[in-house]
């Protein structure tokens, strides 16, 4: 659309169905190719030289026309005469603007022929203009779609383009219309892709030179905008896809935890909503948590107890005025029988625990086979160099710190074996050396995790009693660590080194000496040293 019609977006009118005389303007001022016609008010004097035929005079040619749905296309005939020049134009305050090409046609009909003048919108502002093929004649102008709701339908809403301009908390969207229309539009509201957009309350947009504006809103895909005009409507959302934070939920003894994620500073509420209070109401308390420094994306965690079984969790951003809703309904329906089994035999296996423990002790030296101490299989999933020298390092202390003749199985030590008989083989024949030793499997964990199934499936299978996990302070935090395996005993390194070591099972001569005395050490200091040394190294390379 040309930029003055652009500029017309405000401008309201009856479109005019009766002559108007046209002014022909020189070529240096045509448009699009075209010649501009701007209607002017009725000349008598200017049609002299017509054929006079009653009203003709005055009102330009007489014609008659068809619409043809199917070919998209107005079929215009007249009667006996002289010949007539026709086209389709989009009125507007003082003109009648050609349409976009290439329908931008005119076309020469005489008495008995027709002429298909296509459309590429049915729209109410659509005019079909005739006029003799004498310059400076009246022309006749039929605007006859103003009250067809056919004009308001699909095709009104497509011949609009929608632009965003949203950012921030301004929800913006500047239209460009081909008819002198001015629209409504409100903010609505949708629970899924494929589910109506519900009205949110007092959030009108307002309007000025066709650009719609609210602040203070939520920027969200599913916060659109609701575009109406007489019974029509048509649904517009903002054209970036991505949300600028989302929530996920745990469940954990009686509290949930929701995890928000944003890229923004903003401000994060959440209310229990019962059953029967309606999708968008709350009962209080009301519980909010905020970000307010940084501009890196970060995590939020906010926890809220559990009022009552089947009840749903509404969320929202609160520190603006419109905000996208979202209700999150957790399934606690297995809580009840799992709650119910842990009071029927929290009593009844305190003792066997107890007597599980103290006889794995006992018998451990017995069924180990004599000359050989518990192994300890070092998993990982360093995928660097220097992650890579880390792990040996670290099996090479543990070794060392253990003593005994204690047996660290590390694939990197392996290499050889692990070639022949391939990954797979060789980690599940090392686990099953450690279940029938009873050994112990320790797990390295690092941001990264392990990327391969048989290391995931083995995580599953390992018995917990025999599972440890330790991991660097400098490669890892615990929020990197799954909740699936936050139930394990955690130990970070160096700094827990004495309590991982306690827990497997070191020699007597470590347990007596402690911390205090293992440091110094020669052998043991170098480890150390070259640990903390190869850390470094891996964290810079990492980050």
């Amino acid at each position: 659309m040309p930029a003055s019609a652009q500029r017309k977006l405000l401008s309201s009118c009856c479109l005019s169905e009766k002559g108007h005389h046209i002014s022909v303007p020189s070529p240096h001022s045509s448009h699009k190719g075209q010649r501009s016609k701007r209607t002017q008010p009725s000349d008598p004097g200017a049609v002299e030289e017509l054929p006079r035929q009653g009203s003709q005079k005055h009102e330009g040619p007489e014609f008659s026309f068809d619409l043809l749905p199917e070919a998209r296309a107005i079929r215009v005939s007249v009667p006996p005469g002289h010949e007539v020049s026709v086209r389709l134009c989009h009125q507007w305050a003082l003109e009648c603007e050609d349409l976009s090409s290439p329908f931008d046609v005119q076309k020469i009909v005489s008495w008995g022929h027709t002429a298909d003048l296509p459309y590429e919108f049915l729209l109410p502002c659509l005019c079909i203009e005739a006029s003799y093929l004498q310059e400076d004649t009246v022309r006749r102008k039929k605007c006859p779609f103003q009250s067809w709701p056919e004009a308001y339908g699909s095709d009104f809403w497509k011949s609009v383009h929608f632009t965003d301009h949203s950012q921030h908390s301004q929800m913006v969207m500047a239209l460009t219309l081909r008819c002198p229309l001015k629209l409504e539009a409100s903010l609505c509201q949708r629970q899924g892709w494929h589910t109506l957009c519900e009205d949110l309350p007092n959030a009108t947009a307002q309007e000025s030179d066709g650009w719609y504006i609210l602040e203070k809103v939520d920027l969200h895909p599913q916060l659109c905008f609701k575009f109406s005009f007489r019974n029509s409507s048509h649904v517009e959302c903002p054209h970036q896809t991505a949300p600028s934070w989302n929530v996920s939920m745990d469940t954990q003894a009686q509290q949930l935890i929701l995890h928000f994620f944003t890229r923004t500073h903003a401000t994060f509420s959440a209310a229990w909503s019962p059953p029967g209070l309606g999708q968008d109401s709350w009962a209080p308390p009301v519980y909010s948590i905020s970000q307010t420094q940084g501009s890196s994306p970060v995590t939020l965690d906010l926890i809220i107890p559990f009022l009552q079984p089947g009840g749903c969790v509404l969320v929202w951003r609160s520190d603006v005025r419109f905000a996208w809703k979202h209700l999150l309904c957790p399934d606690v329906s297995h809580r009840r029988l799992g709650l119910l089994v842990l009071a029927l035999l929290a009593l009844t296996t305190l003792l066997g625990i107890v007597l599980v423990l103290t006889c794995r002790r006992l018998l451990s030296g017995i069924v180990t086979r004599p000359g050989r101490a518990r192994p300890v299989l070092l998993l990982h999933a360093a995928d660097s160099e220097a992650q890579q020298r880390l792990v040996g390092a670290l099996a090479e202390l543990l070794r060392i710190a253990l003593g005994g003749g204690r047996d660290v199985i590390v694939d990197l030590w392996e290499g050889t074996r692990v070639a022949r008989v391939g990954p797979l083989p060789w980690l599940w024949a090392a686990r099953a050396r450690v279940v029938r030793e009873r050994g112990t499997v320790l797990l390295l964990w690092s941001r990264a995790g392990p990327r391969t199934a048989p290391l995931r499936t083995l995580l599953h299978a390992a018995p917990r009693p025999l599972l440890l996990l330790a991991y660097f302070s400098r490669l890892c935090v615990k929020g990197d660590i799954p909740p699936s395996l936050r139930a394990l005993p955690r130990y970070r390194l160096l700094r827990d080194l004495p309590r991982l070591l306690r827990a497997l099972d070191a020699g007597p001569s470590i347990e007596a000496t402690g911390w205090g005395r293992l440091s110094p050490a020669p052998c043991l200091r170098g480890r150390l040293e070259l640990c903390r040394r190869l850390e470094l190294e891996a964290a810079k390379l990492a980050h």
